[in-house]
């Protein structure tokens, strides 16, 4: 029997081809493998059906197989099994693995003095390291990566050719004599050093900070038990309060920093390695600077050669990790950048070009289930895959922060790695190279319509409607909060439900801010079924910086005048600030209103004294949730709905008081934020469980931001579920902005 099988999936890059040649051996089959442009092509001569048994049961740890075609098989003969030259044929079909961490095998090899690759920190294999980090077009051979800067030496290119070596066709393979290298750096001054990582080891266990690039970009490093090192590190890059991803040495030690359950065990083991928000343990050795007011901390274990070689030369059990940039715009990738940045003592610099920045992804356990906070090393470029048909591409380009893009075509959804903050040139710059690659890789040369926010000052809605142009197409908005759902929609494949969708702001319908939304969805249809109550923000955009204007918006007009100026006088706002507020509520000058979740949040945070200055994105909510943990949701606060303008709304204003009243009372600070945070969730999940009966609709899915809240959503599951309801949660892609981008894309590809 003769076949010719063209396979997609995630074929390239993972050891597939020398897998293939293997079982092929084995089973005296003749005939030839290799790579198409985007698949794997196989002619098979002899037991086909064997082959085919062995090859879906038996795939490298890494590879995945989506489909398998059927080709004619001509008549060509052929004497042996061998593996053939790459064609850059094939087009739309199969996809890059992403980056992931150096194997057991390779890290074994790292510290045996009688190997070729002792102590050498780009040491990897068919099945770990870079991918998507060094790839620059298909097929995925080393010509096409950035490792062709580095022509292989006889051993690799031996090892290389070997179809029987766990190297065969490993197009980052490297040893020291052919392969890059580390330099050391004062400034922009070189270091001589025997060995670059180890001195930067010795300089970290002294309290410096180091900059190290990495496999897919750069982390700003210093030891993560030293207050000084790390007090140090906030002022020079500008992060005050911002809490900061730790490395732990490995598992043993993360669990003497986080109490750490399974599904948590799993992830931080996996060979993505995602940074995983864990609960910190009182007696933790980290310095309270790691990740000030927060009770959970972000730890990840080592991916590559150079972490394990740090904490190998290192007494140190933990180094914070932090994202080498300047804020709010990417991370540095080059060595001229990293020496640029001015906010470390050294620098620890490769000569192998990144052609991906890629951050670290960062996961959290929310009831049981793993969350993303942020897709991207270790899960970009694969696929989610939505039931879907629809004739051609779209893009989309997500919100403003947080923002990922997201290609859909032929049933697949595309999300590009987290690009961040597109208020910044550099960063919005960033999202157009990321798109651009996205669609080259994939083989997409033409779009049919680009989805953007429904917001019109977004940069990334300028960008879209410039794209549009360009490619000849159209453009779709789509609300914010509709875009959230219907992300939950094409990652579930269900057709309807009800989304509670709680966030910091999203532009609404009726020109409003929202962020406390309870929709129902069907295909590209949304309809608004009930809101939290709007509240008035005195200042705008200034009350989101300064919480005690949310405060004052949400007891106002219960409060106001003379009483309200002195209540926030009371809790640390400025006098003249006390003054003017109260005066803006009653006139409406410079006043937004909004029905924000996040919002709320931060009123709360400002009311109990957790966090009454913002300076990053959700402190304050994060902070009172910390303060939650410590307490007890022991108050019964009033959960009233009303009806409003053909909406069901929650009125929090009498939450709020009665929670005032309650601190004036004496009542802990805990206890209050653990039942407010309690209220406001039953609150959504009463709204919710009203529209699902008026709806017919069993499932109710929880998404924004504030489904990162273990406290919220695991009330909010309660209530559903003792209502007969399904609850339906994010498992592909961040419940926050970063997944926004799917949701647009979703609609604007059923539309």
């Amino acid at each position: 029997m003769r076949k010719r099988l063209l396979i997609r999936g995630v074929v390239q890059g993972v050891g597939f081809r020398p897998f293939v040649y293997r079982i092929a051996k084995s089973l005296n089959l003749r005939g030839y493998v290799r790579n198409l442009g985007n698949s794997v092509e196989v002619l098979a001569i002899g037991d086909v059906e064997g082959f085919l048994k062995l090859l879906r049961s038996r795939l490298p740890p890494l590879a995945e197989i989506h489909s398998i075609e059927e080709l004619p098989a001509g008549d060509e003969e052929y004497g042996d099994f061998v593996v053939v030259e790459s064609s850059g044929e094939g087009g739309f079909g199969s996809v890059i693995p992403p980056d992931v961490a150096i194997c057991d095998s390779c890290t074994e090899e790292i510290f045996s003095p009688h190997e070729r690759r002792y102590l050498y920190p780009f040491t990897v294999c068919t099945d770990c390291g870079p991918r998507f980090a060094i790839i620059e077009a298909l097929p995925y051979d080393r010509e096409n990566t950035t490792m062709r800067d580095f022509p292989m030496c006889e051993a690799c290119r031996e090892e290389y050719l070997n179809p029987s070596d766990r190297r065969f066709h490993a197009e980052p393979i490297a040893c020291p004599r052919c392969g890059p290298r580390y330099e050391l750096y004062q400034g922009r001054r070189r270091i001589s050093a025997a060995d670059p990582v180890k001195e930067a080891a010795r300089l970290l266990d002294e309290g410096h900070v180091v900059a190290i690039m990495g496999v897919a970009g750069t982390h700003l490093a210093t030891r993560a038990t030293d207050s000084g090192a790390i007090a140090k590190l906030r002022r020079a890059s500008r992060r005050p309060e911002k809490p900061f991803a730790i490395m732990a040495r490995d598992l043993k030690t993360a669990r003497k920093l986080a109490y750490i359950n399974r599904e948590e065990e799993r992830l931080l083991l996996s060979p993505q390695r995602p940074i995983v928000l864990l609960r910190k343990r009182e007696d933790s050795p980290l310095s309270p600077l790691v990740a000030p007011g927060l009770g959970n901390v972000g730890i990840m274990l080592p991916y590559s050669g150079v972490h394990h070689l740090l904490f190998h030369y290192s007494r140190e059990p933990a180094f914070v990790m932090t994202s080498a940039n300047a804020p709010g715009e990417p991370m540095a990738i080059t060595p001229e950048a990293v020496l640029s940045l001015g906010y470390q003592d050294y620098s620890l610099v490769h000569n192998r070009r990144i052609r991906n920045r890629v951050d670290d992804s960062v996961v959290r356990v929310v009831s049981g289930r793993a969350s993303f906070l942020r897709r991207s090393r270790g899960y970009v470029p694969l696929p989610v895959e939505v039931r879907l048909e629809h004739d051609g591409a779209v893009l989309a380009l997500g919100a403003e922060e947080n923002v990922t893009a997201c290609v859909l075509s032929r049933g697949r959804a595309f999300l590009t790695q987290h690009i961040g903050d597109t208020r910044k040139l550099p960063t919005l710059e960033f999202l157009e190279e990321a798109c651009r690659a996205m669609m080259e890789l994939n083989r997409i040369e033409g779009l049919t319509c680009i989805a953007h926010d429904l917001h019109p000052e977004f940069s990334t809605t300028r960008l879209a409607e410039e794209l549009a142009s360009r490619y000849g197409c159209s453009t779709q908005e789509v609300q914010h909060h509709h875009a959230h759902a219907a992300a939950l929609l094409a990652e579930s494949g269900e057709e309807e439900l009800i989304a509670i969708a709680m966030d910091g702001f999203g532009y609404g319908e009726d020109g409003r801010a929202w962020g406390g939304e309870v929709l129902y969805c069907t295909g590209a249809d949304c309809y608004r079924e009930a809101h939290l109550e709007y509240i008035p923000a005195p200042g705008g955009d200034l009350a989101t910086r300064r919480p005690l204007r949310l405060l004052a918006g949400m007891l106002y007009p219960s409060l106001k005048g003379e009483e309200l100026a002195e209540l926030l006088l009371s809790l640390g706002m400025p006098a003249q600030e006390a003054e003017i507020v109260p005066r803006q509520l009653e006139r409406g000058f410079n006043v937004v209103e909004t029905s924000s979740m996040g919002r709320a949040l931060d009123a709360a945070s400002a009311l109990l004294g957790a966090c009454r200055e913002r300076t990053y994105e959700g402190e304050p909510a994060m902070k009172l949730e910390a303060l939650a943990m410590r307490g007890d949701a022991c108050l019964e606060l009033p959960v009233e709905l009303k009806r409003v303008s053909g909406c069901e709304v929650l009125e929090t204003r009498r939450m709020f008081s009665a929670a005032l009243e309650h601190l004036r009372g004496g009542e802990a600070r805990e206890n209050i934020a653990a039942s407010l945070q309690a209220a406001l969730a039953r609150g959504m999940a009463l709204l919710a469980v009203r529209a699902a009966e008026r709806r017919g609709v069993e499932r109710v899915g929880i998404t924004g931001g504030v489904a990162y809240n273990e406290a919220i959503v695991r009330s909010i599951r309660e209530v559903l579920s003792e209502e007969g309801l399904l609850p339906l949660q994010h498992s592909l892609v961040p419940p926050g902005d970063g997944g926004i981008a799917l949701g647009q894309a979703y609609v604007a590809a059923r539309l």
